[in-house]
């Protein structure tokens, strides 16, 4: 091989390695979704409620000059919730803009709201974009909402026995598969067969074995996207009297509003607007804790002035609960409320899929504020709430 030859064999080699290096320096997030600057004409973040409370820990600590400070004298604030919002330059409607208050689900965080796996933006930057001012919640107990550690300090000191204290919950890589994102990602994660005639009932069924009708969108089966999807189940600590408190110091600062609650927050976003109708505008359910906003025995006064619509992809629909959350949405709509139920995959024709709106869309998991088609969901939420809250003429599945 001649000099000329070898010498541009060499800088082939370089600039494949030069190249290879640019492309591990790009900045995260990397999708380039080619939109427009995002623009704020507010951002920053808040905690509401929460109680003033002495420490329960035994011992001392030092702070500065200080010694042997006994910590049970000592201040700690419990029960807050973690709210960051984001307020766009220009209001949609004006001053009379409904403000979206997005909650997340049990054992979760208010990640789920922000940047997918794969770098998109999440839907809070999706109602921005639309004119809506966005508050994310971090539930009292988990994130940045955080709780007291005294419990478990006095149990690891020998002052407590271990039973006394309670539980921290979370969330692993189980959920995969809990959530219809594919089977369990052992070793590596993937997503189930595109199978759009599958419905099902996910365990929930004490009649029936489980039918896993696992979803082909969640964009984390790379190994960053992996991580991204396990660090957002962040550990939940106790909160002393529940986390309503702190939720409803959040509606009383920020409402009336629209509440968007994913899962457990969900069905809590239905019963504290049935108990507090006043500082709530809407609840919108996206795959409720129990199939539904409102729980079938629970009283419908306050949630007749609050409307209420739930999304169902196939990690719920087919459970046992859907008939019952269909009948009580049809007590609600007859005491004057406003109530819808959608399914998104296309379900086939039975009496009880019959009574359903269904969007045609399959594979959709728990976490779809996630998936790839995550705008594509976010536009079904738009369209409800321009349907039936802001009273735009909007053509709409339901």
């Amino acid at each position: 091989m001649d000099v000329a030859k070898i010498r541009l064999l060499y800088f082939g080699v370089i600039l494949l390695w030069l190249s290879s290096l640019a492309a591990f320096a790009n900045p995260y997030p990397p999708a380039n979704q080619k939109r427009p600057p995002l623009v704020l004409q507010a951002h920053g973040i808040f905690w509401a409620g929460g109680e003033i409370v002495n420490r329960t820990q035994s011992g001392t600590e030092n702070s500065g000059d200080l010694k042997n400070l006994p910590y049970n004298q000592q201040q700690y604030l419990v029960g807050q919730a973690y709210v960051e919002y984001f307020i766009p330059q220009k209001l949609r409607n004006g001053k009379n803009t409904l403000p979206i208050v997005m909650v997340p689900g049990g054992a979760l965080i208010g990640v789920n709201f922000l940047t997918t796996p794969d770098g998109r933006e999440g839907w809070a930057h999706y109602f921005l974009r639309r004119g809506f001012p966005v508050y994310v919640v971090d539930v009292p107990g988990r994130g940045r909402a955080g709780f007291m550690p005294d419990e478990f300090n006095s149990v690891r000191a020998g002052v407590t026995a271990p039973n006394s204290q309670a539980e921290i919950r979370a969330w692993d890589s189980s959920a995969w598969l809990e959530w219809n994102t594919g089977p369990l990602p052992a070793p590596t994660p993937a997503h189930g067969a595109n199978d759009p005639s599958c419905i099902g009932n996910d365990g929930r069924d004490p009649n029936s074995a489980p039918v896993y009708c696992n979803g082909n969108l969640m964009p984390a089966l790379d190994s960053e996207g992996y991580k991204h999807w396990l660090a957002a189940l962040v550990p939940e600590g106790p909160v002393k009297g529940g986390s309503d408190a702190g939720l409803l110091a959040v509606m009383k600062r920020v409402g009336p509003a629209i509440w968007l609650g994913h899962s457990q927050a969900g069905t809590t976003g239905g019963r504290l607007s049935n108990e507090n109708p006043d500082l709530f505008k809407a609840v919108i359910g996206i795959e409720p804790q129990g199939a539904c906003n409102v729980p079938p025995n629970a009283s419908h006064k306050g949630v007749a002035k609050v409307a209420q619509f739930s999304i169902h992809g196939i990690n719920q629909v087919g459970r046992p609960d859907t008939g019952p959350c269909l009948d009580t949405y049809a007590k609600i709509k007859a005491a004057g409320g406003d109530a819808t139920y959608l399914s998104l995959p296309t379900l086939p024709r039975t009496p009880l899929f019959d009574r359903i709106p269904q969007a045609g869309i399959w594979g959709n998991d728990h976490i779809m504020m996630w998936n790839s088609n995550s705008d594509q969901i976010a536009e079904l939420v738009l369209k409800w709430i321009e349907k039936h809250l802001e009273k735009k003429k909007v053509k709409t599945p339901w």
